[in-house]
């Protein structure tokens, strides 16, 4: 069984309850797959995030999905093992020709006990 760690920021964690949540999957999922099931598990997490469907653009607006300082689609795979941060993006800078989400910025990556 293959198995993945996500570490949430505000408000994430106050929507699910806690600040690190492991998955564990058969076969593949993707981040889509993971949110819909933490939405199923979490109904204050459904209300914020999943209730109107998981679209990317609106999604990029609401957070800030990172694996090994890679920012991750909804469809993206997730692989076994992987250590994930979900942030709320960060605003900034001015929008540049060609950007595909000019609102995000890389976020630091926090230090979890």
């Amino acid at each position: 069984m293959s198995e993945a760690t996500f570490w949430f920021s505000s408000p994430f964690r106050e929507w699910i309850g806690q600040r690190r949540v492991t998955v564990r999957w058969e076969g593949q999922i993707t981040l889509r797959e993971v949110l819909e099931r933490l939405g199923a598990e979490h109904p204050t997490f459904r209300a914020h995030v999943t209730h109107r469907g998981l679209h990317q653009d609106a999604f990029n607006d609401l957070a800030a999905v990172i694996l090994d300082g890679d920012f991750l689609a909804l469809d993206a795979r997730i692989p076994d093992g992987a250590k994930i941060d979900v942030f709320t993006p960060l605003a900034g800078g001015k929008a540049t020709s060609g950007s595909a989400s000019p609102s995000l910025a890389t976020p630091a990556t926090p230090s979890v006990a």
